[in-house]
Formats: structure tokens, C-alpha cells, sequence
């Protein structure tokens, strides 16, 4: 038997699924090739969810340009002066009635917002794009680790009879723009799109949208990602020199006479150059067996590292890290 919906009975279905946390079955999935890029004049809606239509229309009336370059121009302006950044509103649905009233954007994604329902009242077709940093996608999908879901909203706008691609946080406008491209400015990988950014699923969505991106992702053909550089594995061992001048120079001399790569010099930022250094060889300069860098700050890092001093080759391995303490001066002094 063929179950016959009416739209008032799908319309009670797809409350209760979404009542039972099931709205994606309905709602919000991923989609890169539904957008009818033939028919721009479907992408002028305003859909509820942007905010209050009179409200939208009556702020665009006043940024109405004397073509569609200027116009955007007029928008991106009064945005900049009349909303800040704010990063505590970054978790929850905010749409132009919310910023405006607030007078401030929390994240890209209601940056985004304003500015896609002030281009389609002004009668710019849009599209908003969601995208994953590529860096982000692999360290997901490879298992590691990584600090926070990090991703971009940009929209489609329909300039001068083409599709173009606009940064709203950038203020850049990138006419050379295929929408079939997947890789985006800043090497990010688009994923969804669509006229409805509620419906699409937004970061300030905080928790719907971290389940969708897991479950998108987990299934995502990987084979459509650029190279995974964080990957690549060195063919030579790949040296970072802490050392004054002129002795890091000399030790740099040597490492590469031994045909390894030296990625980096330093003596300074400790904070920031120490874990580069980290599954590699770390040559560290010392004077009368005192290492230039701190045993405090080089235990952050690496603990237990000084213990290499004692040994006679004054080399330790702390987990995939090889250490190498070179006294020069003293190598120097066995010549006098």
C-alpha cells in the first residue's frame, strides 16, 4: 500500500521529527548542487527567518547605489559603520533584526546574513555559501587533534549578469568565480549552499550545526580534497636550530651538509617556535653546558630534555623528538 500525504499531514510529520531532534531528515542537509544558477531571479526571497521584511527593506532603500557594484559597496560601508564584532554572539540564531538592534555581528555567519537580506531587498540575487577549512577537514577526518571547528560563510551574488563570489568580512569581490569551484579563498572547501540560512544550518546553530558538519564530513569522499599537507612526511630529517650568532649559523652549516632540511633558527618566542619542533631534531647551542634556552621553558615542551646534558653524545629522545645539546664553544676551545 502507497502512503498519499497531504501538505497539512507532511507539514505535522515534519514537526514532530523536528520536536524529536530529527530535523535533518527534513531540513538542513548539505547540499552543493541544488542552486538553479539559470534562474537568479529565485534567489530574491526573503524568507522569515532573515527578519523583519519592512525592516530590511526600508534600511536597503537608503543604500541604494546608482548601479549593483556601487550598491554593494553602500551596503558593506554601512555595515562596517554601524556594526561591531562581538564573539559572545557567535552561538545563537541572530538574524538583521537581532544585529541591528544589538548593533553588532558575532560571527560570519550573521555577517553574512545582514548583508544577503539587504542585497536581496535592494534586488541582488544571493546565495549563501557554507565552507570547512581544508586544514580543519583533514586533521577531522585523520584523527587529529585540533583547537576549534573552524569554517567561513561567503555568498554568491549576481553582479552585472554573473554569478560572483563575495567575502562579507574581507569586503573582497571575486568576478573571476566559478560556482562550481569546491575550493574557496583561504583554502576552504564549500560544502552547502543555499536561500535559506536557517534552514541551511549556520554556526550559530552551535550544536545542530557541529552535528552536521561531524556526520557530513565522516561520509565526505576525501578524494575531492586538495592534498593533505599536514600529512606529508619529511624524506629528510627536518632540524629546528635554537642558537646565537654566529653558532646557529654554523650549526645550520652542518645540518645541512648532512643533507637535512632546516625549517627554522630562533632564540626568541619560544612559546610559539617549541612546538614546531615537535616529531623532528632540535639542535640547541650551549656554553659550558648550560643550554641558551631556559630548562623551564624547554621542560614545557619537552620534559626531561635537559637530562641529555648528561649524556656523553649530549642527545636524548623525548617521545618522537630527537634532542641535541651542542656545546661550539667548547668544541672551539679543544683547538686552542
Amino acid at each position: 500500500m502507497i502512503a498519499i500525504f497531504k501538505p497539512r499531514m507532511l507539514q505535522w510529520l515534519v514537526f514532530v521529527f523536528v520536536m524529536h531532534g530529527s530535523i535533518c531528515l527534513f531540513a538542513g542537509q548539505p547540499s552543493f548542487d541544488s542552486i538553479d544558477y539559470a534562474a537568479p531571479q529565485n534567489y530574491l526571497r526573503i524568507v522569515e527567518s532573515l527578519g523583519d521584511r519592512e525592516a530590511i527593506a526600508k534600511q536597503a532603500r537608503a543604500l541604494k547605489g546608482r548601479d549593483v557594484q556601487d550598491t554593494v559597496r553602500r551596503v558593506l560601508q554601512w555595515m562596517e559603520t554601524h556594526l561591531s564584532f562581538n564573539a559572545e554572539k557567535a552561538y545563537a540564531w541572530r538574524n538583521f533584526d537581532d544585529a541591528v538592534r544589538d548593533g553588532c555581528y558575532g560571527s560570519c555567519a550573521d555577517q553574512a546574513i545582514v548583508c544577503g537580506a539587504l542585497l536581496k531587498a535592494l534586488g541582488i540575487p544571493v546565495v549563501w555559501v557554507k565552507t570547512m577549512d581544508v586544514a580543519w577537514i583533514w586533521n577531522f577526518k585523520t584523527g587529529r587533534p585540533f583547537e576549534s571547528w573552524s569554517g567561513h560563510v561567503f555568498l554568491e551574488v549576481y553582479l552585472g549578469e554573473k554569478w560572483m563570489l563575495l567575502d562579507v568580512g574581507s569586503k573582497l569581490i571575486y568576478r573571476d568565480y566559478s560556482p562550481l569551484a569546491r575550493i574557496l579563498p583561504g583554502n576552504r572547501f564549500a560544502y552547502d549552499k543555499g536561500d535559506d540560512p536557517k534552514r541551511m544550518v549556520m554556526s550559530l546553530q552551535w550544536q545542530e550545526w557541529k552535528e552536521q558538519t561531524r556526520t557530513f564530513f565522516e561520509q565526505l569522499d576525501s578524494s575531492l580534497l586538495p592534498i593533505d599537507t599536514a600529512g606529508a612526511v619529511s624524506a629528510v630529517p627536518q632540524v629546528y636550530i635554537i642558537g646565537n650568532d654566529p653558532y646557529y649559523k654554523v650549526l645550520t652549516e652542518t645540518a645541512r651538509g648532512k643533507g637535512w632540511a632546516v625549517q627554522k633558527s630562533f632564540n626568541t618566542d619560544y612559546e610559539r617556535n617549541l612546538p614546531l619542533a615537535k616529531g623532528h631534531t632540535l639542535l640547541i647551542e650551549t656554553h659550558r653546558g648550560q643550554p641558551i634556552v631556559s630548562a623551564d621553558v624547554l621542560h614545557k615542551f619537552f620534559p626531561g630534555a635537559s637530562e641529555g646534558l648528561n649524556k656523553a653524545d649530549g642527545m636524548i629522545t623525548i617521545q618522537d623528538t630527537t634532542i641535541m645539546f651542542v656545546d661550539l664553544a667548547k668544541l672551539l676551545n679543544a683547538f686552542d
